[in-house]
């Protein structure tokens, strides 16, 4: 496993990565929308980890792949509320990546409805019981996501946050299915990196160490040309 010790380089690092030893696959889908032909080709590597020490830069790395900070602000307050978000504001300032997956008003699912329920209990857990191994935010719901798989709605990229408190340090290992390198990857660390700073607040400890577990690490092959890499 390689190990960072601030986020541009990692960014950097994890992107020549995919793009040195990365495979062609074709893929059928993104999201909820069908693919063919030239919009479906990849380069894609499997069971890719990595771990990170520190925050350092993670600013930078928004920048370096183009994403917008207030959307990422804004966004992660969603996720965190109380209160259900769907959709919410914040799509709203990324309306041109996130607007074609709103159908009757409605996202089919949202962070802020995976989470909302289980971050109160997540937070006790580690207060009451700091050497717990049950601190884990379930995004993916078998019992909806099962019967979106094909294209047929949206399905969540993320799998499980596991929050483990040892040391008086709070460390998370974040386990995904799936992420696309060039349009989500810099977006779904810093989510990860503030949810970890958030909890460790709630409880009081200081932060650890962020452990990622990708399943698919993959960029499209038509984003890749924009960008210029190849």
């Amino acid at each position: 496993m390689r190990i960072y010790v601030d986020c541009l380089e990692m960014m950097k690092e994890v992107e020549r990565d995919l793009f040195e030893m990365g495979i062609k696959v074709e893929s059928a889908t993104v999201q909820d929308k069908k693919l063919s032909g030239e919009a479906s080709k990849t380069m894609e590597l499997n069971g890719y980890v990595y771990k990170l020490t520190s925050f350092n830069k993670m600013d930078e790395m928004l920048d370096y792949m183009k994403i917008n900070k207030e959307w990422v602000r804004v966004e992660f307050e969603e996720r965190i509320s109380s209160e259900l978000h769907n959709p919410g504001k914040a799509w709203e300032l990324c309306e041109g990546l996130w607007g074609k997956y709103i159908h009757d008003g409605k996202f089919e699912y949202t962070y802020s409805e995976r989470i909302r329920d289980q971050l109160p209990y997540v937070i006790d857990e580690l207060k009451n019981k700091p050497n717990t191994r049950q601190a884990i935010l379930t995004i993916y719901d078998q019992h909806k996501d099962m019967r979106n798989w094909g294209g047929k709605a949206r399905v969540p990229c993320s799998l499980s946050y596991q929050f483990v408190r040892r040391n008086d340090e709070l460390h998370l290992l974040y386990n995904m299915r799936s992420c696309d390198l060039l349009k989500h990857f810099a977006s779904d660390v810093a989510f990860s990196l503030k949810l970890l700073g958030y909890i460790a607040g709630e409880i009081d400890t200081k932060i650890g160490t962020f452990t990622h577990f990708i399943g698919s690490l993959h960029a499209f092959q038509l984003d890749i040309n924009k960008r210029g890499i190849f």
